[in-house]
């Protein structure tokens, strides 16, 4: 994949509640760097944006650092004039966030309620901007059937228009097991991989399939 320039966002996002706290969720960008390592050992040019805290590859990739969706948004809309084959959308986005955050800190006495809103859908911007790229999404469920797994992703596919998405289940991710599905255009199941390192090994042969025919 030597000249191809590829996109990645990886790992989690956090939203402030007040000055020193925030919500966040539980990826650790684990997959994501695996697939940045798998594109760098192929040739590919990688930018890879990371949630704070999370993993990334140590070395062979432009990484960029984001907090919250307003820091990943920018630095998106930043890269707009860049010309990115693939993109791999892997980051994992709050659905929420606090309608309003508090200034300062809230006492740690008495109850405290919060209103969570829907934000932005990155994976929309990310096709709007770059309509030509090669877009692999991923969709992370909890309980389903492998069916109802591969189904879902079929619709987050014409959704988001993907030309490729990652389907996964929480209850089949462990430190040494990720059970995943791809699907290709069509929504059609052109793999499963069993751990991170086989869904990025089986990743990077895809969208080499699609992009170079």
């Amino acid at each position: 994949m030597k000249k191809t320039n590829v996109l990645i966002t990886s790992g989690p996002t956090r939203s402030p509640l007040d000055a020193i706290r925030y919500i966040s969720n539980t990826s650790t960008g684990r997959l994501g760097k695996e697939i940045a390592s798998e594109f760098i050992k192929k040739g590919a040019r990688v930018t890879f944006i990371y949630g704070t805290g999370s993993e990334r590859p140590e070395k062979g990739a432009k990484a960029i650092e984001v907090t919250m969706i307003e820091d990943l948004l920018r630095e998106l809309e930043g890269l707009k004039g860049q010309d990115f084959q693939v993109i791999v959308h892997a980051m994992s986005v709050l659905d929420y966030a606090p309608e309003r955050v508090i200034d300062g800190k809230v006492s740690s006495t008495g109850d405290w309620t919060i209103r969570l809103v829907p934000t932005p859908k990155v994976i929309d911007r990310i096709r709007a901007w770059w309509p030509g790229s090669l877009l692999v999404g991923f969709k992370l469920e909890v309980g389903k059937t492998k069916e109802g797994l591969l189904e879902i992703g079929r619709q987050a596919m014409g959704q988001w228009g993907a030309e490729v998405v990652v389907a996964n289940d929480l209850k089949d991710i462990s430190d040494d097991k990720h059970l995943a599905y791809l699907l290709g255009p069509g929504g059609r199941l052109e793999a499963q991989a069993n751990t991170k390192k086989e869904i990025a090994e089986r990743l990077v042969e895809l969208t080499q399939r699609l992009i170079h025919p």
